[in-house]
């Protein structure tokens, strides 16, 4: 077992302390660099910086940065809450040092796709369905969701749901990984 301790400290959001969601730090005692490689695979990460042993990821509607003997998460309604999900990445931390012999470490960031790459996985229409004028305004909607760590509402474009554009929609829930959940 490589993960077993920390200690959690909950903090208010620095950019909006009115805010009704809470942040929380968690101090580990073991280094956890070595298998953030393997993390960033099983997480498929947003960001990794494999010199600083730093991995941002999207999961579960909250960004998690993993770093060395820190784990910072956002997106939390309580302490009860921020526990309960430090025990399951403990358990997913350690479930993925356990089978690493198995796992291919990704030392490397995905890349962000442009808008206009997410444009062209979208249907095309112009129905403003979604609430936007254009699919490009749309597309450029979904980017600044992806770089800011936010998470689509699929639902608001009705063709992307569409069977005729399901190998797009899939597409697109590779690029937000979390959008299937």
């Amino acid at each position: 077992m490589l993960l077993q301790n920390y200690t959690l400290r909950i903090v208010l959001p620095e950019c909006n302390p009115s805010s009704e969601k809470l942040n929380a730090i968690v101090e580990l005692y073991e280094d956890i660099s070595e298998v953030l490689p393997y993390l960033n695979t099983v997480f498929k990460g947003f960001q990794y910086n494999d010199k600083e042993k730093i991995l941002t990821i999207r999961w579960k509607g909250r960004a998690i940065t993993f770093r060395s003997k820190q784990i910072a998460l956002t997106k939390l309604d309580d302490e009860k809450e921020a526990r309960e999900v430090v025990e399951e990445l403990k358990r997913i931390i350690n479930e993925t040092y356990e089978n690493k012999d198995h796992i291919n470490p990704t030392y490397f960031s995905k890349p962000v796709p442009r808008a206009q790459e997410i444009s062209k996985l979208l249907p095309g229409k112009n129905c403003r369905e979604c609430g936007k004028p254009t699919c490009m305004a749309f597309a450029w909607s979904l980017y600044l969701k992806l770089v800011n760590n936010e998470f689509p509402d699929w639902e608001s474009c009705p063709l992307l749901l569409t069977e005729e554009f399901e190998t797009n929609r899939l597409k697109l829930l590779d690029i937000f990984p979390d959008g299937r959940e």
